[in-house]
Parts: structure tokens; C-alpha cells; sequence
């Protein structure tokens, strides 16, 4: 599953959700871009937490537990995209995108606005543990903007 996060957010070149947007349908791969995302957000559905964000470690839950909010930003991004393009039904993916939204709104941002339980830059989930709710990085907070931007053009 760790392939989901690039697919999802990567440039347009590796498939990005962007690609539903940009990319016609005449273009020789969009049609297998879009297959590959969409099993790949139907294998994060499964792996959501009941809290509605994702682990650290998508492999193994029980390895570095916790909340997380970049990564569980950028697959609501990834998700709401999909939604939005047509790539996957709204009725199936709209509850989880809104439930991992709701999560990062009640469990990251803090009173003042500021984002927490972002991991940081690393080469492994190990690089930048603990990761806190005073953890942040500028790039998780885009993550979460992208992902509301997003969520609010579907509408209610």
C-alpha cells in the first residue's frame, strides 16, 4: 500500500489524482491510472483506523501507532480528487474522506490554528518518531489545506 501515497500525491508523471484533471482521456494512460487508483483507495478504505486517520506504517498497524495527519491528509486529497474526477464512487469514498477529515479537525488542529501529528521528513517511518501533537512540518499543513480545498468542492 505504501505505492497509494505516491500515486496519490506524486507528480503527474507517476499518476497523481491531478491526472483526472489534466490529463484527457484520449492519453494512452489514464485509463490505467485511473484503475490503479482506484484499487488503491479501495485498499485504503480497509486500512482506515477507526478514528479516521491512517498509521504511520499502513504495513503494520500496530507498528508506531497513533495518529497522523499528513499522510491521512493527503489520501483524503487523493480520495475527495477521485471523488471529484469520477474516478470512484462518491457514496463509497465521500463517508471515509469526511471521516478522516473530521479526525485531523478534532484531533490535529490545535485552538490556535496550529496542525499537529505531522511526521516529518524521513527515510523510514523510524526517521522522525515520536510524532506528537506538536509535531508539525509546512508541508503536512499544505496536505491538510489541499485535502479541505478539496473535500469543500464536493460540496455538502
Amino acid at each position: 500500500m505504501r505505492e497509494a501515497l505516491w500515486l496519490g500525491v506524486a507528480p503527474v508523471e507517476r499518476g497523481d489524482p491531478a491526472f483526472a484533471k489534466v490529463l484527457p482521456d484520449t492519453f494512452g494512460p489514464t485509463a490505467g491510472y485511473r484503475r490503479t487508483l482506484a484499487a488503491q483507495l479501495a485498499a485504503l478504505r480497509t486500512a482506515q483506523r477507526p478514528d479516521g486517520c491512517w498509521e504511520v506504517n499502513l504495513a503494520d498497524p500496530g507498528h508506531l501507532p497513533g495518529p497522523e495527519t499528513s499522510g491521512t491528509a493527503f489520501f483524503t486529497f487523493a480520495m475527495a480528487a477521485a471523488i471529484r474526477s469520477g474516478v470512484v464512487p462518491r457514496g463509497d469514498y465521500l463517508p471515509v474522506a469526511a471521516r478522516a477529515w473530521a479526525s485531523m479537525a478534532a484531533t490535529a488542529v490545535h485552538p490556535d490554528g496550529f496542525l499537529g501529528y505531522v511526521q516529518n521528513v524521513g527515510d523510514r517511518p523510524e526517521s522522525s518518531q515520536p510524532v506528537t501533537y506538536d509535531s508539525t512540518a509546512d508541508f503536512g499543513v499544505g496536505a491538510f489545506l489541499l485535502a479541505g480545498t478539496e473535500l469543500a468542492a464536493l460540496g455538502g
